[in-house]
């Protein structure tokens, strides 16, 4: 191989590392290919009573051109969710992931160093809930290095968070089992009564 075909074969190598693979839209419906998308402000409401209110969000509309089927998706409802964290004055989901990224960290580090809940962060980062203030005020803190930073100098002098058995034991009483327990699990059933 001369240098020549090494230099070609790194920028084709390269090339391939920066292709976006798109999947093409499929109905719902149908599950026809042949998808147009139309951009609209979508209106919706937002919360109860008198505190609901009136949402604005662009949004693609997708119209199957062979069954006709209008339907919004996963961007739309993506979109939808940012209006509404605007609305609330808190970070949407890719910002909060954003901040964790930047920092080169795992959800499960983030939420040690954090001291948020793994399933939290999960939650938040995906969209199945919505922060409070207090915790978006926190994670706009965590944005900065020098916080994060001596957020891990105090995690690392406290040393992991790892509950023993014994903790657990002093914390929940512990049944023994025995062969006269073990006999009556085994023999217990359910039996549909009239």
């Amino acid at each position: 191989m001369n240098p020549g075909d090494l230099n070609t074969q790194k920028q084709d190598s390269a090339q391939f590392r920066l292709r976006v693979v798109q999947v093409p839209l499929s109905c719902p419906m149908c599950g026809a290919e042949d998808i147009m998308t139309a951009w609209h402000l979508h209106t919706f409401e937002y919360g109860t009573g008198e505190t609901a209110a009136n949402l604005q969000a662009r949004v693609p509309v997708r119209r199957c051109h062979t069954c006709d089927f209008e339907y919004l998706d996963e961007e739309a409802e993506r979109l939808k969710q940012r209006a509404i964290c605007d609305h609330l004055g808190v970070l949407a989901p890719e910002d909060i992931r954003k901040i964790r990224e930047n920092k080169g960290m795992t959800r499960a580090a983030f939420a040690d160093v954090s001291g948020f809940g793994e399933a939290s962060l999960n939650r938040w980062e995906n969209g199945l809930s919505i922060q409070n203030q207090s915790n978006d005020r926190y994670l706009r803190l965590l944005a900065s290095p020098e916080i994060v930073a001596h957020l891990r100098e105090l995690t690392s002098k406290q040393g992991p968070k790892t509950r023993t058995a014994g903790a657990a034991a002093r914390r929940f009483r512990c049944v023994e089992m025995n062969e006269v327990m073990e006999k009556e699990q085994k023999a217990f059933r359910l039996r549909l009564v009239a």
